[in-house]
C-alpha cells in the first residue's frame, strides 16, 4: 500500500506513526509545507517570556521519524491539488512542482488563523501585528518580544489562546488590552463564573474591552495606533488571537463534503465522501456525544487520537472514533476554567429542554489551609434527567474534577446517578462531599 498523509503536527505524525506499526511493508510519504513537525502548538502562550524557548515545544524531529519509524517525511512539500478520480496530489517546493499518486490518502491539514478584516493589519503581519498558531509564529514573535519589549501590548480576541498569552505578557511586565467583538468574553460559561474571569482580570490589571470590534491598525512612529469601534488605543504589539478556522479548501475543492464549521466531513471511521479518503485532527468534524450533530472542535487530544485512529483504519481497521463533548481546561492566573458538554444557549439550539444548578464549594477541607472556592455549574436534560453540560471555576480543582463530569456526560448518566458516585475525599483536596456530588444534588432538584 502506498499512503499518502497531507500534514505533519499532531493528527498527521500520529496516523504515519500508527500507519507504521500496523503495516510496516507500506510506502507512507508525509508532505509538510512548514519546515517544522510534531510539536506542542498549545504550549505557544507559556514560551513568550524571557527564558523560555520556542524549540522545546518540538517532540519529535523530521530526521528522527525517517530515521526511527522509517517514514518518508518531506519538509517544504505544499500539496496545491487532490484529485480523487486519479488518486493522486499535486503540490510545490523549493525545487519545482510534484506529482504524486497514492492508495490511501490522509489529510490532517490542521486549522488556520482567521484573519479578521482589519484595515491596515496586512501591512502589520510579521512586523508588529502577530499570530501565535504554529511553532514559526512563535519564533517570530518570540524574535520580536526579545528585540523590542514592548511596554504595552493588545490582544485581538478572548479565546483560551488570547487568555493565556494574556496572563503571559502581564507577568512580563507589560500593560494589556484586550478587545473582543463579543458582547462577553467566554460566551459558554453561566454568568456568574463570567464575573469571576473579569474579576480576575481587573485584579492583574487587564484591560478587557468587550462588545468592541478593531476596525483599523496603522504604524506611528514606534507605536501603533488601533482604531476600534469605540476609542483609538496605542501599543507596541498587537497579538491577533481571534480563533482558527478548518483548513480545508483542498477538500472542498476535490469535491469532498464538508461539515461543521466548515470541517471536512468524515464518518466514524475517519472516512470522508470519498472512500480512498481519509481526514483526521483540526481540519475534520466529529460527532457530539450528547446531540450526535457534526461538530468542530480543534483540541488536541481529538486530533491525535483521531490522527492514530486514520493510520489504523487505512491499513484495513474498522476502528471507530469515539464522539466528543469539547472537553477543555485552561488556566488564566490564578484561576482554572474548564467546561465540557452543552451550554445552556447550545442546548437550546438543539431542541433540548433543559434545567441548571450551580453550587459554590470549598477545594479543600475547612480545616486544611490555602485553597479556595470552586464554582460547578451542571446543566441537565429534562426528558432523560442525564446530565448534559458542566463548567468550572476556581483556583484549584477544576482541571481534574472537569474529568469526572466529562466521564459522566459520556456515559450518558442522570444526576441522580451522578451524586451517588463513589468519589475519593482527603482534606487536602476537598471537603468529603464532593462539590460536583452536591451539585448533581441541586441540579435533581432543578429537573423535578
Amino acid at each position: 500500500m502506498k499512503l499518502v498523509i497531507i500534514g505533519a503536527v499532531a493528527a498527521g505524525m500520529s496516523a504515519a506513526s500508527q500507519a507504521r506499526r500496523t503495516d510496516p511493508a507500506a510506502e507512507i510519504i508525509v508532505l509538510e509545507k512548514t519546515q517544522d513537525v510534531s510539536y506542542g502548538a498549545c504550549g505557544l502562550p507559556y514560551k513568550l517570556p524571557p527564558g523560555e524557548r520556542m524549540e522545546d515545544l518540538q517532540i519529535i524531529s523530521a530526521q528522527r521519524f525517517r530515521e526511527e519509524r522509517n517514514l518518508d517525511v518531506r519538509l517544504g512539500h505544499e500539496v496545491l491539488a487532490i484529485e480523487p478520480a486519479a488518486r493522486r496530489v499535486r503540490g510545490r517546493h523549493a525545487d519545482g512542482d510534484f506529482v504524486i499518486d497514492y492508495d490511501k490518502l490522509v489529510i490532517c491539514t490542521g486549522a488556520r488563523v482567521a484573519t479578521p478584516p482589519i484595515a491596515g493589519l496586512a501591512d502589520l503581519w510579521g512586523r508588529g501585528a502577530y499570530p501565535l498558531k504554529t511553532l514559526a509564529d512563535g519564533r517570530t514573535i518570540k524574535a520580536s518580544l526579545q528585540a523590542n519589549p514592548p511596554q504595552r501590548t493588545l490582544v485581538i480576541g478572548a479565546g483560551y489562546i488570547g487568555l493565556e498569552a494574556v496572563e503571559n505578557l502581564r507577568e512580563m511586565g507589560c500593560a494589556v488590552t484586550v478587545v473582543e467583538a463579543l458582547p462577553e468574553i467566554l460566551p459558554w460559561l453561566p454568568a456568574t463564573q463570567r464575573q469571576r474571569v473579569l474579576d480576575e482580570a481587573e485584579r492583574h490589571g487587564v484591560e478587557l474591552l468587550t462588545n468592541t470590534r478593531v476596525e483599523a491598525l496603522e504604524r506611528s512612529g514606534d507605536a501603533i495606533l488601533v482604531r476600534t469601534s469605540a476609542a483609538v488605543l496605542e501599543t507596541d504589539l498587537v497579538l491577533v488571537a481571534t480563533g482558527v478556522r478548518p483548513e480545508s479548501e483542498l477538500a472542498a475543492a476535490a469535491g469532498l463534503a464538508l461539515g461543521a464549521n466548515g470541517a471536512i466531513a468524515v464518518d466514524r471511521y475517519l472516512r470522508t465522501s470519498d472512500e480512498h479518503i481519509y481526514a483526521a485532527g483540526d481540519c475534520a468534524d466529529a460527532t457530539h456525544a450528547v446531540t450526535g450533530a457534526s461538530v468542530w472542535f480543534p483540541l488536541a487530544l481529538r486530533a491525535n487520537r483521531a490522527g492514530k485512529l486514520a493510520g489504523d483504519n487505512v491499513c484495513g481497521h474498522q476502528r471507530p472514533a469515539p464522539p466528543v463533548l469539547g472537553t477543555a481546561v485552561f488556566k488564566f492566573f490564578g484561576l482554572e476554567i474548564a467546561r465540557a458538554g452543552l451550554s445552556a444557549e447550545e442546548a437550546t439550539a438543539a431542541g433540548l429542554d433543559t434545567a441548571a444548578a450551580e453550587i459554590v464549594s470549598a477545594t479543600r477541607a475547612h480545616y486544611y489551609g490555602g485553597g479556595g472556592r470552586l464554582s460547578v455549574w451542571l446543566l441537565g436534560d429534562r426528558q432523560t434527567r442525564r446530565v448534559i453540560g458542566c463548567c468550572m471555576v476556581g483556583p484549584e480543582a477544576a482541571a481534574h474534577k472537569i474529568d469526572t463530569a466529562a466521564t459522566a456526560i459520556h456515559a450518558g448518566m442522570t444526576a441522580e446517578q451522578v451524586y451517588d458516585l463513589d468519589l475519593a475525599y482527603a482534606p487536602p483536596f476537598g471537603p468529603s462531599w464532593s462539590p460536583l456530588l452536591i451539585a448533581a444534588s441541586k441540579l435533581a432538584q432543578a429537573l423535578d
